[in-house]
């Protein structure tokens, strides 16, 4: 009797270290903020992160702002970094073939790297003639957050400074 007891307070032991360890790696996710949102535009959502979760376990939350006038949107998911980028947060082909992979509501015509707050990112870009708009995918790593930026704004000068100057504010501390 006394063996079972030891073994039962032992999975117990194993179950909240596990539990602690995981809730451990939750709290080193930096939700971001944004330091400059154009007028006109709003935060149009905010989901927590754990909201959004991948086939491959990571998870995520989500940032929106919207410009009220054309609905052109820049998208911001902070989470866990994806397994492929761990390990190559900084490698130009890894972050440029994320970026790529999460493109998937558009065929990127355009692909790179570019730097957003300080972080090498890959970015892919298309352009849809019909609609006269671009799509944009940028993925980077700061510390242990993973962000995935997707944007769809018209192709004018003034919207895509607009979508920038929200990306570029991006603070992670």
């Amino acid at each position: 009797m006394k063996n079972k007891g030891l073994t039962v307070l032992a999975l117990v032991t194993v179950l909240l270290l596990t539990t602690i360890a995981s809730g451990c790696e939750a709290l080193d996710i930096t939700k971001p903020t944004v330091g400059y949102v154009p007028e006109e535009w709003y935060c149009s959502s905010e989901d927590p992160y754990g909201t959004y979760e991948e086939p491959d376990g990571t998870n995520s939350g989500l940032i929106e702002y919207t410009d009220a006038d054309d609905y052109d949107f820049v998208q911001i998911f902070y989470g866990d970094i994806p397994p492929e980028l761990r390990g190559n947060e900084e490698n130009r082909d890894s972050l440029i073939a994320k970026a790529t992979e999460w493109a998937s509501a558009f065929d990127p015509e355009e692909t790179g790297t570019m730097t957003v707050v300080g972080q090498l990112a890959g970015y892919a870009k298309s352009y849809d003639d019909v609609l006269e708009i671009y799509d944009l995918e940028i993925v980077f790593v700061k510390g242990s957050t993973c962000i995935d930026i997707y944007s769809m704004y018209d192709a004018t000068p003034e919207d895509e400074a607009q979508v920038m100057s929200i990306i570029n504010s991006i603070d992670l501390r």
